[in-house]
């Protein structure tokens, strides 16, 4: 394993346990907005690559997570199902490959 893929496991790693426990639902929308933002924009693991692409992709998403309805409809957020949506997706492409 060369030392990229080390580090790109390292960073994706990280994620694991609470993109999880969201797609699980046993934290909400809310609580994993507030703990992905602050994860992802203080990781000082993120190295490019595929894990990055889909950790960012995911970031987008939560960033997209409008809580409101009728604020949602205004900015053309995603619901809180999409945004499980997206993280399962994220969790599959990550650790179950």
């Amino acid at each position: 394993m060369s030392f990229t893929n080390e580090a790109a496991e390292r960073m994706a790693a990280k994620y694991a346990q609470l993109i999880s426990s969201f797609v699980d639902g046993q934290i909400s929308a809310q609580e994993f907005e507030s703990a992905y933002l602050k994860l992802f924009k203080h990781d000082k693991d993120q190295v490019p690559g595929t894990e990055f692409k889909i950790l960012e992709d995911l970031f987008f998403a939560v960033d997209d997570y409008v809580e409101d309805p009728e604020l949602r409809k205004r900015v053309h957020g995603i619901d809180e199902e999409e945004l499980r949506t997206r993280a399962r997706a994220a969790y599959r492409k990550l650790y179950e490959t």
